[in-house]
């Protein structure tokens, strides 16, 4: 065996020419395995990760579809949503109003049309629809993630603290209602109470809510949905369902349960659309154009959030094409590999053709075959494993792979390699040795 790694180095270093060229073409076909597998790896990870770089979004709208902003949107339908799949990038917000200069309280409860402050619950600063966070200040210890919360925490615009002369780390009271939308979208006030205040008259005075001012805003933020006053969705919300109230008596009709205004979230897993469409629809979410069958009463509550609205048409585009992709170099990766074995055995053939006299003369003193292949085959591998060394820093840079999947590159190519030579060399050595020796050219 050592004599035979030793002719084997000594058939590498003597015939520079051919193991060059056997180098050559290793550094070649590793590069185009490389390139291959490497599109296959890409097109993956691009798929894997399709739920960052362009997630599906379900969006509650009315039930014609044509409005997902100003909406009553009960927090049964919220809380199933979130509960029934899982989400991210979950974006909530609901309307409110203040009532905080002396003019304002004055005004006949009856008659609420809004105030003097406009205030929006938020769950994250993102639901305040793309602002530039740089237009944002808060005092020290506060952040964005304070809208995360249910503390009575709020920011609000640098005109309104001019106006009104607050200033962060003060606290900001007055009564607050909460704004819903009839069917036909015009907006009406519910006081906000609790049981300890309400006594019984339907036109009363709601009480003040203290929230702690933590920052301030400019006019250039930018929000789409604008507002004086900032706060924690969840405070709002843990408010008015701790109010001990009867909700259902007909006498108290200017009292209200709390509701959401909008509703956007992401599924983590957008891959398994169809199976969230049709667990969508088995929570009794209706879908966007819903046409009442005969029968059935014709009226549409045009502010009612209890339909579903899906912005999936460039996720599910972009999806297809690249899982049609993957399908399609899987599909070609039998017929490529048997590529890369034939041009490694025609390699083999037309590089070692030269050294047919050679093993002539070694079968003609007594050497066996299989020696003599197994010489030529260890001299042939160590070129091509040598290319695969040369070409695995290339591979690393230029295919964007990981050190695991170029080793796997490497790998699939000197197990081409293996066959190929076997093959090459099987052709080779077809032939009489006492011919080719007394063959004149």
């Amino acid at each position: 065996m050592k004599f035979t790694v030793t002719e084997a180095g000594y058939q590498l270093t003597r015939n520079r020419g051919r193991s060059i060229i056997m180098l050559c073409v290793s550094l070649l076909l590793c590069g185009c395995i490389a390139f291959y597998l490497g599109s296959i790896t890409t097109s993956e990870r691009a798929l894997r990760n399709i739920n960052e770089s362009n997630p599906a979004v379900v969006n509650i709208c009315n039930p014609t579809g044509d409005s997902m902003e100003n909406l009553v949107i009960n927090t049964i339908h919220t809380d199933l949503l979130q509960a029934g799949w899982e989400m991210k990038d979950l974006r909530l917000t609901s309307q409110a109003a203040g009532a905080y200069s002396k003019e304002a309280r004055e005004q006949d409860p009856k008659g609420f049309s809004g105030g003097d402050t406009k205030i929006l619950g938020i769950n994250c600063v993102e639901a305040m629809g793309t602002p530039d966070q740089r237009y944002i200040t808060y005092m020290d210890g506060y952040d964005g993630s304070c809208f995360s919360g249910s503390e009575p925490l709020c920011i609000i615009s640098e005109d309104y603290a001019g106006e009104n002369n607050i200033s962060p780390g003060d606290e900001l009271s007055m009564p607050m209602y909460l704004c819903k939308y009839r069917s036909d979208r015009r907006p009406v006030y519910y006081p906000i109470f609790d049981s300890d205040t309400w006594g019984g008259d339907e036109f009363e005075t709601p009480p003040d809510w203290t929230l702690k001012v933590v920052g301030t805003f400019s006019h250039k933020l930018g929000a789409y949905h604008q507002a004086d006053v900032y706060l924690p969705v969840q405070w709002l919300r843990d408010t008015m369902d701790s109010q001990d109230l009867p909700f259902n008596d007909f006498r108290y009709s200017r009292l209200g349960k709390f509701s959401y205004n909008t509703f956007q979230c992401s599924p983590v897993d957008s891959m398994k659309l169809n199976e969230m469409k049709l667990k969508f629809l088995d929570m009794g979410f209706g879908i966007p154009f819903y046409m009442p069958k005969s029968g059935q009463s014709d009226f549409v509550d045009f502010s009612a959030g209890r339909s579903i609205w899906m912005d999936d048409e460039d996720f599910i585009k972009t999806a297809e094409k690249l899982a049609g992709t993957v399908r399609m170099y899987k599909a070609f990766m039998a017929p490529f590999f048997l590529v890369v074995v034939l041009l490694v055995t025609l390699a083999v053939l037309l590089v070692l053709r030269g050294a047919r006299r050679d093993m002539a003369l070694a079968l003609s003193i007594g050497r066996e075959k299989r020696d003599i292949a197994f010489v030529h085959l260890l001299s042939s591998l160590s070129a091509q494993g040598l290319g695969c060394l040369i070409a695995l820093p290339g591979v690393l840079l230029l295919a964007r792979v990981d050190i695991l999947t170029a080793l796997i590159i490497c790998g699939a190519f000197l197990l081409c390699a293996v066959i190929g030579d076997i093959m090459g060399l099987w052709g080779l050595l077809r032939f009489d040795a006492l011919e080719l020796l007394t063959k004149t050219d």
